[in-house]
């Protein structure tokens, strides 16, 4: 409503081209109004080549005065809203590591990391 309200030509998202938010941004972006064409930076190759990953947009960040949550020490990405808070990236994509200490927003550090053989 907005766009159009606007008269915007194009919706552009942040997701990584490897999860689904992308196609749930996308198809619900067509679903209102098919004429809006998408920028998806994380499938733009000059973008690629630019920003390796998290680290060169956090230098980029700082650059610019832009804030943001995530840091060198803790380079995962959060979204947080009234019901949970999700956590992405960097160390966390290893299913063997477990969470640092400090980042419990809405719990507390059960106590420990528990591993489970599978």
């Amino acid at each position: 409503k907005v766009a159009q309200m606007e008269g915007a030509k194009y919706l552009a998202h942040g997701a990584t081209g490897k999860g689904n938010d992308q196609v749930r941004f996308e198809m619900c972006a067509i679903a209102l109004d098919a004429s809006l064409k998408t920028i998806a930076p994380w499938r733009d190759p000059e973008f690629l080549e630019k920003f390796k990953g998290r680290v060169d947009l956090l230098a980029y960040a700082a650059a610019n005065n832009i804030p943001v949550d995530a840091t060198p020490k803790a380079p995962y990405s959060l979204d947080a809203n009234l019901y949970h808070t999700s956590y992405e990236s960097g160390m966390l994509e290893n299913p063997m590591t477990g969470p640092p200490k400090d980042i419990f927003r809405m719990t507390v550090d059960p106590g420990g990391t528990v591993y489970l053989t599978v």
